[in-house]
């Protein structure tokens, strides 16, 4: 990132990725898609206590709940009535900024922890988490191949026969994909061969669906230049699913409708990527891109000032702004990023309105070097919803706390 250069969609994934040490992922994932499920046990089980509970999985970097006062605690009920009908197939979560999977991959591991505990089978399991519970992004294609890899490869570490796919209820065998992507444009689609879509369905309901996925493609133009801080509108996924299964070209091949084939396979991935995109998780665990807005390019700029005015000094803050967009009422948003948002002035309508609208469960605050970066960062753990008077949890790590590994000998 030099100064004053500014960084074209081509080059963003090589200028702004950077890697996530390993127990700093399992303090973002245990304390985010672990945390979900010990709240649903307490919501069943108030004497439930989290720290043994934590051990039982082996998640070395959970936190348990600070110490709260009474008034608090009993806010606490209250909210945990979000958690209490959830099973671990309803456990959404996702990495928008997946880079080669190293998060999504720990996603998988807590996941199969909660299943097992449930008494599911590892090899039922797999094909659950994949196909309801982790969702990813990136702009970068060869992130995603490595990340689709990745999972393929933890899935089958797990069941042995994962690639001979599933049996369901009709004996047909279903292979099931990791639903994460490269996010793609718009850009290239033929519009003028929309008017062929639909075939088996009705005049209002094409008409309805017309309508609906040319939103969501105008939403996509130049997507690349975005990536996940993109704002998708939640539309009649099935609706428009099934406007593209099926299209009329009345006769032979004309010009019109040469490469309408090309057009159906980009339509549905557009509409898998945008139903990723719109969808409200459980949990987002991410290290997102750190890019200052002198590094932006123009439309990168002009996108973040209409829609994340209080987040444009640096991208970070746009994905942690995002990321609790991202949740359901409830869920939990974990991310690294600079520590600067914690201190600097240029982030102060941002901090002020994040700490308004959710609470912090825990923060990891880290010196320089601790993540292998020549500055200080912060994992934080939010929490979606206001909760006047939490207390959270605070840990400060500094290098000479690491061993040889480049982990702590004990946490917190």
């Amino acid at each position: 990132l030099k100064k004053n250069v500014k960084i074209t969609k081509d080059r963003i994934p090589a200028a702004t990725q950077l890697f996530t040490p390993d127990w700093i992922v399992r303090y973002m994932v245990e304390n985010s898609v672990g945390r979900v499920w010990i709240e649903h046990l307490r919501a069943i089980d108030v004497s439930i206590n989290e720290k043994e509970k934590a051990d039982e999985f082996g998640w070395k970097y959970y936190l348990p709940e600070a110490e709260q006062e009474n008034v608090v605690l009993e806010k606490l009920v209250k909210v945990r009535k979000h958690y209490i009908d959830i099973e671990p197939k309803d456990i959404s979560c996702i990495d928008p900024c997946m880079g080669s999977g190293h998060i999504l991959v720990y996603m998988f591991d807590v996941l199969m922890d909660i299943y097992r505990s449930e008494g599911f089978s590892e090899r039922d399991a797999v094909f659950s988490i994949l196909k309801n519970n982790i969702r990813g992004l990136d702009i970068d294609r060869r992130a995603y191949q490595l990340s689709y890899f990745a999972l393929m490869m933890k899935a089958r570490g797990y069941n042995r026969t994962f690639f001979r796919g599933l049996s369901n209820e009709d004996g047909i065998r279903e292979f099931v994909r990791p639903l994460v992507f490269a996010i793609e444009e718009s850009n290239t689609v033929n519009r003028e061969q929309l008017k062929f879509f639909g075939a088996e369905l009705n005049d209002i309901e094409k008409n309805n669906a017309y309508n609906q996925i040319i939103g969501l493609l105008d939403s996509l133009v130049d997507a690349k230049e975005y990536g996940s801080i993109l704002n998708i509108e939640s539309y009649d996924w099935k609706l428009l699913q099934r406007y593209v299964s099926e299209y009329n070209v009345e006769g032979q091949i004309s010009f019109d409708t040469l490469g309408i084939e090309h057009t159906q396979k980009k339509l549905n991935e557009l509409i898998a990527q945008g139903q990723v995109m719109a969808e409200k998780y459980w949990a987002v665990s991410t290290n997102p891109p750190y890019m200052g807005n002198k590094g932006m390019n123009d439309k990168l700029s002009k996108y973040i000032q209409s829609y994340y005015a209080d987040s444009k000094t640096d991208i970070f803050a746009c994905f942690l702004s995002k990321g609790m967009c991202m949740l359901k009422n409830g869920g939990i948003n974990a991310q690294v990023t600079m520590q600067v948002w914690m201190f600097l002035t240029a982030f102060d309508r941002f901090r002020a309105r994040m700490l308004s609208e959710n609470h912090i469960l825990s923060l990891l605050h880290m010196d320089n070097m601790v993540m292998g970066i020549a500055f200080g960062t912060s994992a934080t753990i939010f929490r979606k919803g206001y909760l006047q008077e939490y207390s959270a949890e605070y840990v400060y790590a500094q290098l000479s706390d690491l061993n040889e590994c480049g982990e702590p000998d004990e946490f917190p």
